[in-house]
């Protein structure tokens, strides 16, 4: 019976692993050899009842756990519909990681709550119909929008909505008419409509977007963004720049430095730390260039830029007015 057992459980943690989702046990006795491995290290319970690989989940970002959270749901509650920053996941929008770890599941508005407790939150969700996003049932598009720029800060709300119109899932004009006809009165209306006012699917990132939230929020004037800029050293090949003013001063560019770029990924240690080395070197050569333009050029890290302080100062000391 113990041989059995293991058996099936390697199979359907075979079979999650495959379909990107959790483990779960489908009998009371297999759900009682899943606790013992859990109790003995070799599992992780990340929802009630669904099981995984102790060392699987370890690899798991907060984005690609969620993701696997609802596929998981989905199949053991097809009836379920994700919404707010959930199905916003799920259509691949640039949700911060902060907004994550909490499933969001609507509701009509009798439904029976109390059972979610501790791993979503119920939204009552009416009149909206049920779209499929790589298997995972969602709210519309438009109406996940409005619930995420409803239900989070201006330079959160900021990222998601600049991810939806960066890869052309909605247009600006039609989101407006919706927000316009479905946000009336309520609760954060006020966020949605700031967020619309200064939408840019331009923005190549959610941690630029948040970036340039913070720059609106601070009343400096609004760059421009992923601007092409003549490299003098290499006519022709233009570099671009994440934002970037034309002041009477000069030009100030300012560029979001971020670890990431500068990685490697599955490579071994030695391909790449070399790989690293080639990256840090082709970023220096690229900041040089932009200096012989004559423009300021100003590197932040993604830490630096969100310190509100520092990136007043020095925004400031580059000479970008204060507008508003």
């Amino acid at each position: 019976m113990y041989q059995r057992h293991s058996q099936q459980i390697e199979q359907g943690l075979n079979d999650a692993e495959r379909f990107q989702r959790f483990f779960s046990p489908p009998s009371a006795a297999l759900l009682d050899a899943c606790h013992r491995r859990k109790r003995a290290g070799l599992l992780a319970s990340p929802l009630p009842r669904c099981f995984a690989r102790s060392a699987y989940l370890k690899k798991l970002s907060r984005r690609e756990r969620d993701i696997h959270a609802m596929r998981t749901l989905t199949q053991i509650r097809p009836s379920w519909m994700f919404c707010s920053f959930s199905a916003a996941l799920a259509y691949g929008l640039q949700v911060p990681d902060s907004l994550l770890g909490t499933l969001h599941i609507a509701v009509g508005a009798h439904s029976n709550r109390k059972k979610l407790v501790g791993f979503a939150k119920c939204h009552v969700v009416c009149g909206d119909r049920r779209r499929m996003q790589f298997g995972i049932p969602v709210t519309s598009i438009e109406r996940t929008l409005l619930d995420c720029m409803c239900s989070t800060d201006f330079c959160r709300g900021l990222a998601i909505v600049d991810s939806a119109l960066h890869w052309g899932l909605i247009t600006r004009e039609r989101l407006e008419s919706y927000v316009d006809e479905n946000g009336k009165r309520r609760h954060g209306i006020q966020n949605a409509r700031k967020v619309m006012r200064y939408a840019d699917g331009r923005s190549d990132n959610g941690g630029e977007s948040i970036v340039r939230g913070i720059i609106i929020e601070l009343g400096f004037d609004i760059p421009e963004l992923q601007v092409e800029v003549d490299d003098p050293m290499n006519p022709g090949a233009p570099k671009v720049v994440d934002y970037l003013w034309v002041l009477a001063c000069g030009i100030v560019i300012l560029e979001l430095d971020g670890m990431n770029k500068y990685r490697a990924p599955q490579k071994t240690d030695a391909n790449a730390v070399e790989e690293t080395r080639r990256r840090l070197a082709a970023e220096r050569r690229r900041e040089s260039h932009l200096n012989l333009t004559g423009a300021k050029v100003i590197r932040v890290s993604f830490a630096e830029a969100t310190d509100r302080e520092h990136l007043r100062r020095i925004l400031m000391m580059a000479g970008v007015p204060i507008v508003r």
